[in-house]
């Protein structure tokens, strides 16, 4: 019997390299492919796949964000990510398998032969990974890459990021700002877990740094620093039930 998968991957080049790899392995079978949770969440509960290929950052949200409204998770899964040191930890406290994209064949072909000698839908691992994810955070600094070295920042004294490109810019209380090498998916993966929302394609913001919030399509938020960020009409709801806890 072939092992039956469904791939959620929101970047179309890297899941199209990532079917290319599967098809060369000759016991697996891509049921379907689906680039939102949303998506994702419907394909699962109808066609039952064995195996997830999942993508960890799927805008506007996360692949735990999906995993944490089911009670039970009825397939296995393996995560997808293009940030090595982004919850690496807690993929190995829980023995969940990961992938760093680009992929190559060689780790591919390993993840799946370890899939294939253990038991499917090991609810009790994927429980841990998120309550590994979910534990209290102890780290109030970040480390910005600079080009003579590093900057330690306060966490909570960051205003909001913006994205030019492959830069990102740190804005801060104090109104100074710094820029990093970083594309601000990045530098989302980075700072997720502290109160930090994804507002516009282009901007990051500190939720408890927010002073207003001004109606429209997609509406406009006023920070403590005076800057006034536009939010998409695509990531509204997500910001704003985020807003109320």
């Amino acid at each position: 019997m072939p092992i039956k998968i469904i791939i959620v991957e929101d970047d179309l080049h890297a899941l199209e390299n990532l079917q290319k790899l599967i098809a060369r392995e000759s016991d697996i079978q891509i049921l379907a492919t689906a680039t939102t949770l949303e998506q994702a969440d419907e394909l699962c509960l109808s066609l039952k796949p064995d195996l997830v290929f999942c993508d960890v950052m799927v805008p506007p949200a996360t692949s735990f964000d999906w995993l944490k409204t089911m009670d039970h998770i009825p397939f296995d899964l393996i995560f997808t990510t293009s940030y090595e040191e982004f919850a690496v930890k807690a993929f190995r406290i829980a023995a969940i398998d990961y992938l760093v994209k680009p992929i190559a064949h060689e780790e591919l072909s390993m993840a799946l032969e370890k899939y294939r000698k253990k038991s499917l839908a090991d609810g009790l691992r994927i429980g841990q990974l998120l309550k590994n994810l979910s534990a209290p955070k102890l780290k109030t600094k970040l480390a910005l890459p600079t080009f003579t070295g590093y900057t330690f920042v306060e966490i909570a004294d960051i205003v909001r990021c913006e994205s030019d490109n492959t830069y990102t810019t740190f804005y801060f209380k104090n109104k100074e700002h710094i820029i990093i090498s970083k594309t601000l998916k990045e530098v989302e993966a980075m700072l997720e877990d502290y109160g930090f929302c994804r507002v516009h394609n282009s901007h990051l913001v500190n939720l408890a740094l927010i002073t207003e919030y001004f109606k429209g399509e997609g509406g406009q938020v006023k920070l403590m620093d005076g800057s006034v960020v536009d939010v998409s009409r695509r990531r509204k709801e997500d910001f704003l039930n985020k807003l109320k806890y």
